[in-house]
């Protein structure tokens, strides 16, 4: 894989400091939680993969009823060819006062392109392959309880390895200037409220998450663009064993943005039953509500919907071609104190209008949707 010079440099950076608080996090008095979980898993776009996840957990009182330190390393190899390693932390310090949440991932995808637009037809989809490093971090003060806010930092490196198989693709990124190879280095802030009682399997709370991020050519980026999401996920206890969990996304790019950059619906994490990212635009909209029950200490099920679609823009929103889905799931814990979830999940996707869905698919994965 070839990574520039420079953000190799605060790659390193930001990998030593990493390791440098997970250390620190490790070392603590309190006992951590660590779950080791040998990952299989299958998507419709990625096939079957196989890996390994280790999450460490440690309970941090001093930020706040439920709140805790975790370190989180992700690795997998999948049918398709794709590989990726991930290293992420979300660690409280000063008694709860700052948040920091530094990521970084590298790997190789194998990912499906089905154009632009909300009328991307069935059967249009290209392959292609592109090599990634990805790193992120966010530092935040506490403005209210539960509430963080302060500066953001994206950085990425792509590199298109293969388009021999999508030439519609190759045009779009030689009609919109895109290079086979580009950094981008976003600034901005973020602003998030957390009150779920388990950041893995949420029973009630909030989370809502609010980010914009500008990346420019004066800063070393080599598109100038914008992105900003919106997130609000709610959590409502119906018993002890049941919760309604909903979830509603805004996510917008302006300016010239890159191909893998494009807001996007379908997936795993958004509308199940749709492919991954199998609508993108400069705007999208998306909504999911699931119903979760505990069954037994080991086992769970789901039944959940999702709708949504993607706009050239906010005056261009309109709920003509809307897709929506519909499933249901089971669940089998991995983790009893966190209650790490196995998700099998069966959705079916169709759309209003001229557009066009995917029907049946089915997704393996570990951890919730959202």
């Amino acid at each position: 894989m070839i990574i520039p010079k420079e953000p190799f440099r605060l790659l390193t950076f930001c990998l030593v400091m990493m390791i440098g608080l997970s250390c620190v996090l490790m070392s603590t008095q309190v006992k951590a939680e660590r779950i080791i979980i040998p990952v299989a898993f299958s998507t419709p776009d990625t096939g079957f993969a196989g890996g390994a996840a280790v999450i460490w957990a440690i309970p941090n009182p001093e930020a706040g009823e439920n709140k805790k330190d975790t370190v989180s390393a992700f690795g997998y190899l999948s049918q398709k060819g794709q590989v990726m390693l991930a290293l992420s932390s979300s660690l409280y310090r000063s008694e709860g006062s700052m948040l920091l949440e530094p990521s970084v991932a590298f790997g190789k995808s194998v990912s499906t392109s089905h154009g632009i637009g909300s009328l991307s037809r069935t059967g249009s989809e290209e392959s292609y392959e592109a090599e990634f490093v990805r790193l992120n971090f966010m530092a935040g003060w506490r403005i209210l309880k539960d509430s963080y806010f302060g500066p953001a930092m994206s950085l990425q490196h792509r590199k298109y390895t293969d388009l021999s198989d999508a030439r519609e693709l190759k045009d779009y990124l030689a009609g919109n200037n895109e290079k086979m190879q580009s950094t981008r280095l976003g600034l901005g802030f973020q602003l998030k409220r957390d009150t779920r009682d388990n950041s893995f399997y949420s029973q009630k709370g909030v989370f809502s998450e609010a980010e914009f991020l500008t990346f420019d050519t004066s800063w070393g980026s080599d598109y100038n663009f914008n992105l900003f999401g919106l997130e609000h996920r709610r959590f409502i206890p119906l018993n002890s064993r049941s919760v309604l969990a909903i979830q509603g996304k805004i996510k917008a790019a302006s300016g010239h943005v890159p191909y893998d950059q494009m807001p996007a619906v379908g997936g795993a994490q958004s509308i199940r039953g749709l492919l991954q990212d199998r609508y993108r635009d400069e705007l999208a909209l998306s909504s999911q509500v699931e119903w979760r029950r505990i069954l037994t200490d080991k086992w769970g099920m789901a039944v959940f919907s999702g709708f949504g679609d993607v706009f050239p823009s906010f005056d261009q929103v309109r709920a003509s071609e809307l897709k929506y889905a519909l499933g249901v799931g089971g669940r089998y814990a991995l983790g009893q104190k966190q209650r790490v979830n196995l998700r099998l999940d069966f959705g079916y996707s169709d759309a209003l209008g001229d557009a066009e869905a995917d029907g049946f698919n089915v997704y393996f994965q570990v951890g919730e949707a959202f």
